[in-house]
């Protein structure tokens, strides 16, 4: 293959310059915003225990995040570039999630560059259309709710090193064949270390091998294959699918069971996804408010084929592309690629799991596909094409399309680096979101507006009137500002219809207990408070959350000096959550009320769940000696 010339190289060179100078210029507002949702759950351990500062606290930030089986070590060793302790400095986060997103479009670049010449184009088209994919990618509207949001540099890793193994995987592809060492040696890394970098950074990675079958079912279905192509996709390809798919069929009735924690059903999940993704396809093709929204609570939940009507029209539009890609799979390769590689990174996040409904950060990769589909056949458009006056009109529509695509973001960026604007928007923009209303009344009893606070937090409660946490964080609010709450903690707990599935109630019995140690304001009597406790027992909770609930059900009997039914509780949670944590926990009560001899055969009891704990996690033996040579000296004095 003909060399790309110098003249080019400098072109091309200074076009990508200008490219990521943009990008970074239209990102850079939104460098000053907050942290949203889940960044505190995944970021706030970072200043547990003083900090990042020692070997065993660097192993429990890196190993002990809860985010999906593997806990994404590698998304989670990435946070520290940015922080060791808490709080952090935001910016830092932003600034390090937007550098990954140029890297990311910087492989893609590549990525496309490698396969428009492996169908067959010249060097230099190849790379031109490959710089077109990766402007269009990184400077799409979609990616802003990814980019701008810190936790989602999860995504955006995972899609990083799958584009790494990826183009490893294209290069060993063609090299194999005319030097097999050489090219098994770019298909083993296209494997090991890049696609189980992507799976560590967040569990999506594992479909690099169900689109790695995509390419070899269109991309490459008529290349000759010799022993050592074979050999590696039947032992990296095939044999990990099978064990994916075990995996799945054994992890499926744990994952349907998780339906009891949603306020919709497997059915009605699958139904409004078809919904959704036509909703994601709709913002790639036209990006006006893509990017913006991070909320997903509002969407309408789809009861059946026909309620709502939509939802019929969307089963048969996804049935319509599936079928057009089957159907033309052999006489058009590139079109069933794109609409298999978009089916293909949803089949996780937007199929059976009990997950969220709707995120705007699923089509981080999802919408590479379509848009290297988009490309191509722009290109054999502008390349055919008998009518001058497209070809010549053709580059300028592209240029005004990217700056139109820059200026939105851009746009969006100014918005998500402004944080009352931001979260005013959601809350008037999503009126049937919860979590939009709730998220601006923290904000604004941030500020001393505690009225419109708990305005917010009653269209919060009037959209979902019998969620647990709403009320609960109505009257945490009210207390902590000294006014009248809207219900008393008699009538909550008093009430038979109570619900819990928006939001985390541990969170808020955590305020509640802290407003009650701290004496903030009147509470109910002892009675009162256990009824509160007793009516969340009722409620659905994942294991977990079970557990900590039964933790914090402790906290208070130890603060009404009720040491049995404390230790009792704690029980419980051990028995959810078998972690050292919680007899040590029974042995500080047992040795503050004089049970010297009970406090020992807890710390027993921790020594054997610390043995039983991943090595990835730290030891508490240190602690568990600590504590038993300070009882045995007393146990000695006496």
């Amino acid at each position: 293959m003909a060399p790309i010339e110098t003249e080019y190289l400098i072109r091309f060179g200074v076009l990508l310059a200008a490219l990521i100078s943009l990008v970074i210029l239209v990102y850079s507002p939104g460098i000053t915003g907050p942290l949203l949702f889940d960044d505190y759950t995944n970021l706030s351990p970072v200043g547990e225990d003083g900090g990042v500062s020692s070997w065993s606290t660097f192993i429990q930030f890196i190993f002990g995040n809860p985010s999906g089986p593997s806990g994404r070590p590698v998304s989670m060793l990435s946070f520290l570039i940015d922080a060791r302790n808490w709080p952090p400095n935001i910016a830092s986060f932003k600034y390090t999630n937007i550098m990954i997103h140029v890297l990311s479009g910087l492989m893609l670049c590549w990525f496309v560059s490698e396969l428009m010449q492996i169908l067959g184009l010249s060097a230099q088209r190849s790379a031109l259309l490959g710089l077109l994919v990766a402007a269009v990618w990184m400077l799409h509207p979609f990616n802003g709710s990814t980019t701008l949001y810190v936790v989602q540099r999860m995504t955006q890793l995972m899609t990083f090193f799958a584009l790494t193994s990826l183009l490893c995987y294209l290069k060993g592809r063609r090299l194999v064949l005319s030097s097999p060492a050489k090219g098994l040696l770019l298909l083993c890394l296209c494997l090991f270390p890049f696609a189980l970098l992507s799976v560590l950074s967040k569990e999506n990675g594992v479909l690099i091998l169900f689109l790695i079958l995509v390419f070899e079912f269109s991309i490459f279905r008529s290349q000759p294959k010799n022993t050592e192509l074979v050999i590696w996709f039947r032992a990296g390809i095939v044999a990990p699918l099978v064990l994916f798919g075990m995996y799945l069929l054994l992890t499926f009735p744990d994952a349907i069971a998780g339906y009891e924690f949603r306020h919709f059903s497997l059915f009605e999940r699958l139904l409004t996804q078809s919904r959704i993704l036509v909703i994601y396809l709709g913002k790639i093709v036209l990006p006006i408010d893509a990017g913006v929204n991070l909320f997903g609570d509002d969407l309408r939940i789809s009861e059946s084929l026909f309620n709502p009507l939509t939802t019929l029209f969307s089963v048969l539009l996804l049935a319509g592309l599936a079928t057009a890609g089957l159907y033309w799979r052999k006489a058009q390769p590139v079109l069933f690629f794109g609409i298999a590689w978009f089916f293909v990174m949803h089949l996780l996040e937007s199929t059976y799991l009990p997950l969220e409904l709707y995120f705007e950060h699923r089509n981080y990769m999802s919408m590479i596909g379509p848009l290297i589909t988009c490309v191509w056949y722009l290109n054999s458009l502008m390349q055919t094409s008998h009518w001058e006056k497209w070809k010549r009109a053709g580059m300028p529509l592209i240029a005004i399309a990217l700056m139109s695509m820059a200026w939105t973001t851009w746009q969006h960026s100014r918005l998500w680096g402004h944080t009352g604007d931001l979260l005013a928007h959601w809350a008037e923009n999503q009126p049937n979101s919860s979590r939009a209303q709730i998220t601006y009344a923290d904000l604004l009893s941030r500020v001393g507006d505690m009225e419109g606070s708990l305005l917010y937090l009653e269209r919060a409660h009037e959209l979902n009137p019998r969620e647990i946490t709403t009320l609960l964080h109505m009257w945490n609010r009210a207390c902590e500002a000294g006014v009248n709450p809207p219900y008393s903690l008699e009538n909550i707990g008093s009430r038979g219809n109570l619900e819990y599935y928006h939001n985390d109630i541990n969170f808020h019995l955590t305020a509640l207990i802290e407003n009650l140690a701290a004496a903030k304001c009147d509470f109910p009597s002892y009675q009162v408070m256990r009824a509160l406790f007793d009516s969340v027992a009722a409620l659905p909770l994942a294991d977990d959350r079970r557990a900590s609930y039964h933790v914090l059900y402790s906290d208070l009997f130890v603060h009404y000096r009720q040491l049995d039914p404390a230790l009792i509780q704690l029980r419980y949670a051990f028995d959810l959550h078998p972690i050292p944590n919680i007899p040590i926990r029974q042995a500080m009560i047992s040795a503050s009320a004089g049970r010297n001899s009970d406090a020992l055969i807890f710390l027993e009891r921790a020594r054997a769940a610390d043995k039983e704990q991943s090595i990835l996690l730290p030891s508490f033996e240190d602690d568990i000696v600590a504590m038993e040579t300070d009882i045995n000296a007393r146990l000695d004095s006496r």
